[in-house]
């Protein structure tokens, strides 16, 4: 790890990953997503505790974005502001998500939390691997979630929320794109980068495998955030190739 001081680990199922950031008192923190409340639906209980999890989500975002600052001191000049300007954008959206919290009832700590994204990409120790983990896959699986959130959110009544959540998709689009911009930088200027690019994808894969699979790719692809991110349309294809296809094979196996 480039970091400079020993970091603590954790096995999820045994898989070595990243020991869990700090937080409150009040909050219970659990190992997987799925020991995270989740009742289902959009009733009032259900929105509470997507925008709790949501919340941390956002905080999480910050203190990987804020590690990569830590870790990578010599980085060019120019990526490290757009770090910065991502820890920035990435605090304003977790007041905002808290304020809707409070607002629809909730508070932190009213649920389990789980910290899996810090874990993961905390593990990897190069720039490269932790945009493309980081910024490239999960921030942009946020950006077809936001999409479906948005209007699951007006059909039940709750507007405001609806246009928090625009305003926040509006800036991850960007913090994808520069990821994608950087990357293309970073591996035309160190080859060995794909490399390392590689195996934080396949070691992402075997995390994934072992702690409950992805439900990403349950959520429809958004073509245009997508596309405004910086992907290709070879690339949007795929992703929405790769979601039909795990679509198809959950479908099978409920018809079993």
């Amino acid at each position: 790890m480039p970091a400079t001081v020993a970091i603590g680990t954790k096995a999820v199922r045994g898989v070595e990953v990243r020991d869990d950031p700090a937080r409150e008192p009040c909050f219970d923190i659990v190992h997987l997503h799925e020991d995270v409340p989740d009742s289902g639906g959009m009733d009032r209980e259900h929105r509470r505790q997507r925008l709790h999890r949501d919340y941390n989500q956002e905080v999480q975002t910050i203190e990987i974005a804020a590690l990569c600052l830590v870790d990578f001191p010599d980085a060019a000049w120019d990526l490290r502001m757009e770090l910065a300007r991502q820890c920035w954008d990435e605090a304003r959206h977790a007041a905002l998500i808290h304020q809707r919290l409070a607002a629809s009832g909730g508070r932190k700590g009213q649920y389990a939390i789980a910290n899996l994204d810090w874990s993961v990409v905390a593990m990897l120790d190069s720039m490269a691997a932790r945009l493309a983990i980081q910024n490239r896959t999960f921030e942009a699986g946020s950006l077809d979630i936001e999409q479906v959130a948005m209007r699951l959110f007006r059909e039940a009544g709750d507007p405001e929320t609806a246009e928090v959540l625009d305003a926040i998709a509006a800036d991850e689009i960007h913090h994808v794109r520069f990821a994608n911009e950087w990357l293309t930088r970073l591996t035309t200027e160190e080859p060995r980068a794909v490399l390392k690019i590689a195996t934080a994808i396949a070691w992402l894969k075997r995390v994934v495998a072992a702690t409950g699979g992805d439900g990403l790719h349950e959520i429809p692809t958004d073509h245009e955030a997508r596309k405004l991110a910086g992907f290709s349309e070879g690339e949007i294809g795929e992703v929405a190739r790769l979601a039909q296809t795990v679509n198809g094979a959950i479908a099978r196996g409920q018809d079993r």
